[in-house]
């Protein structure tokens, strides 16, 4: 299958460090473009030929390889049905055939956070738009977004089933049969015996393709409801973002592989772009276009008397107070605040929620539809884009991925009335099964292919084992800890504030190299002159819930501090453990601190206890002091099935001979069956030297014992 590549309007990029040598190359660097072309009426121009279309990357020409116009999912020339042509019929509930002379197109209805008002205009709309919209060849499916990202119904071209999808979507009832993850698991078991159409489909390039049509929908409903389930849980798991963009990405990912003409019509109320998350928005971007997948969004408040611009104003207007308030403070205001103001002045440029739907559809091709009571005639005029435009391929000069932004322009020879409306850019990022990637992590990508491995940056990660769950994966948490003392921060002249970079990543990878999970992160630090001191005897630590199947794991890890122009890399082996009889206990982690308990707990987060949130450190040295504690953290998770009570044994070692014994009383096992401990021992009166932790829990005959080596100093 070909490159199909992403365009976005942001000319952000991760410049890589003098240190860093080695050159990512794409496997192939052929890019599809989707072209509309209007006159100056607004209506679709056809009869255009190649010679018509001149592309530029980075302001290069390129050399255009392919073209052709598809109108309706056909070329003209394959307009006309040919003597003997082939049709196949789909499933007969759903009353359509599968046309093999045209593209596949794909539309996903996305109903985003919408309000009564919201959920009625968008159901008007929609529903008129199936009904203009429907073809041999088109393909819908429907998804909610709220707090989590649900699908409602799967591709398919069953009018029925969208219909009602539509109204549940837009009813505003959030228990909907099918939307949360155990309906996508049914979905996915329903559908199951379903293989071979979309592989069929991805080659719909190269000649015809035998496809099963009746297939068509049940595959799809498969792949892509156990796709994105998988990518729905990895949305709930992480912070990197809000989950909106998470959720579109979500879909964008699953339709990557799958070719034709792949539209999303985004119905949301439009939203703000906080400034720490405009990598992620601008990665989305940069991922549509990757995927040669079209937004069209949708504002579905209709038309507003007041604008977004006095939100913005606001936010800029609470950034100017606190910049002020910095200004008259003898000690430069809070730390935390200071650093927070020229966030504020940053996103108020985004908080303009209409702003930011637009930037999502033009930037992807699209258009944004804002400012009516009535969406029809506009959906309308849509649906001559989806059924009407050109595709262009080129071969890029640059077949690199350096992770840069790079700017696509498409233009007309001779026709200065015509419009031209095609995605404007793509970050050149390499692929990642299963994963996103940020331009960002390039050069530490780039860092994890040297040899050897850059050494300039200490730093520890690993993985702490935890429970065994029900389906025989081991609950584990991945930590990057990394101490601030040797990273350097360098003074802000606006600010005062001193202030750091950092980049990390760690990337689990099963014996088979694939990557099956990824820990990422991409900040800034900032403190005034005065805590500077204190602040860098801290450490920057980031956790990630993973659950492993049984088996052996390699640990990658780099961490990048951009201020200093300095990496440090590892790889470390992980095995994890079948599930066995008896009682079990997790692995031990020396305690950072305990935060406070969250609104909202994440129940698959294993640090999360009901006292608040355990930060552990996988540093083992622990300074002495009169008063000092060794506090290690790890759970027991007694056998259910025997009669006899658990029993804790602590003790602390030091060459062979134990130090100091403890047998702690324990208290009952919680609802699934775990009890988390915090062990505290005095060490104060110890001498300095390495010694050893050891925990060891018994039950009847059955026994199982953790250890742990820290240095007292």
């Amino acid at each position: 299958m070909r490159w199909i590549v992403a365009l976005s309007l942001f000319a952000v990029c991760t410049a890589p460090l003098v240190a860093q040598e080695v050159v990512l190359h794409a496997g192939t660097s052929e890019i599809l473009v989707d072209v509309v072309v209007h006159d100056k009426h607004g209506h679709p121009v056809h009869g255009l030929r190649q010679s018509d279309f001149q592309v530029f990357e980075d302001n290069a020409a390129q050399t255009v390889t392919s073209w052709r116009e598809m109108r309706g999912g056909v070329s003209p020339e394959q307009a006309e049905p040919a003597a003997g042509e082939v049709f196949v019929q789909a499933n007969k509930s759903e009353n359509s055939s599968l046309h093999l002379s045209r593209q596949v197109r794909l539309v996903s209805l996305v109903f985003d956070k919408l309000s009564d008002t919201g959920r009625k205009l968008a159901r008007i709309g929609a529903l008129d738009f199936l009904k203009r919209d429907a073809g041999p060849n088109v393909y819908y499916a429907v998804f909610f977004v709220d707090r989590y990202f649900k699908v409602i119904q799967t591709y398919t071209n069953n009018m029925e089933l969208l219909r009602a999808a539509v109204q549940r979507a837009t009813s505003g009832t959030r228990s909907v049969p099918n939307t949360d993850d155990g309906g996508l698991e049914v979905l996915a078991q329903q559908t199951a015996a379903a293989v071979g159409t979309a592989e069929s489909l991805s080659n719909s390039g190269q000649g015809q393709p035998s496809v099963n049509g009746a297939a068509l929908a049940a595959e799809q409903a498969n792949e892509f409801t156990d796709n994105m389930l998988q990518l729905s849980d990895q949305l709930n798991r992480t912070d990197l973002g809000q989950v909106s963009i998470f959720s579109l990405w979500a879909i964008i990912k699953q339709l990557e592989r799958l070719p034709g003409r792949k539209s999303v019509l985004y119905f949301s109320e439009g939203y703000t772009m906080p400034n720490d998350l405009w990598m992620q928005f601008a990665s989305l971007i940069s991922a549509a276009n990757r995927a040669n997948v079209t937004v069209y969004a949708v504002d579905a408040r209709g038309l507003i008397s007041t604008s977004d611009t006095s939100l913005a104003q606001q936010v800029l207007s609470k950034g100017l107070a606190m910049s002020n308030h910095m200004t008259r403070s003898r000690n430069g205001g809070s730390a935390v605040g200071d650093f927070r103001a020229g966030d504020y002045e940053l996103d108020s440029l985004r908080a303009n929620g209409q702003m930011v739907l637009r930037e999502l559809a033009e930037s992807t091709g699209g258009e944004l539809i804002a400012n009516v009571n009535d969406l029809r005639p506009q959906l309308e005029h849509l649906s001559e884009d989806f059924n009407t435009w050109y595709e262009l391929t080129y071969k890029t000069t640059n077949p690199d991925y350096d992770g840069r932004f790079r700017a696509i322009g498409v233009a007309l020879a001779g026709h200065p009335a015509y419009t031209v409306q095609a995605r404007s850019g793509y970050f050149a990022l390499p692929p990642m099964e299963g994963q996103f990637v940020f331009p960002y992590e390039v050069p530490l990508l780039r860092a994890l292919s040297q040899q050897p491995l850059p050494r300039n940056l200490d730093f520890s990660a690993g993985i702490i084992p935890f429970r065994h769950l029900s389906n025989g994966m081991l609950q584990s948490s991945l930590v990057f800890d990394l101490p601030l003392k040797p990273v350097e921060f360098t003074r802000d002249e606006k600010s005062g504030q001193y202030i750091t970079h950092l980049s990390v990543l760690s990337l689990v990878k099963d014996e088979r190299g694939n990557v099956v999970a990824k820990l990422s992160r991409d900040v800034a630090l900032g403190e005034a002159k005065e805590q500077l001191e204190a602040f860098r005897k801290g450490r920057f630590i980031v956790t990630l819930p993973v659950d492993l199947p049984p088996g052996r794991y390699t640990v990658e890890s780099v961490a990048a501090d951009q201020r200093g122009g300095r990496f440090g890399a590892h790889r470390a082996s992980f095995f994890a453990q079948a599930r066995r009889a008896g009682p079990e206990l997790s692995g031990l982690a020396l305690l950072r601190r305990v935060e406070d308990p969250a609104k909202e707990p994440d129940p698959r987060d294993p640090l999360q206890i009901a006292a608040g949130r355990v930060v552990p450190t996988l540093s083992t040295h622990v300074p002495l002091g009169k008063n000092t504690l060794l506090s290690v953290f790890f759970k027991l998770y007694p056998d259910s099935a025997s009669k006899e009570p658990p029993r804790l044994v602590v003790d602390l070692m030091r060459e062979g001979k134990i130090v100091s014994r403890s047998i702690p009383a324990l208290p009952a096992s919680d609802d699934i069956g775990e009890i988390p401990y915090l062990a505290n021992l005095p060490i104060g009166p110890l001498q300095p030297g390495q010694y050893e932790f050891r925990a060891t829990l018994l039950q009847g005959n059955a026994a199982d014992q953790k250890t742990i080596a820290v240095t007292l100093e």
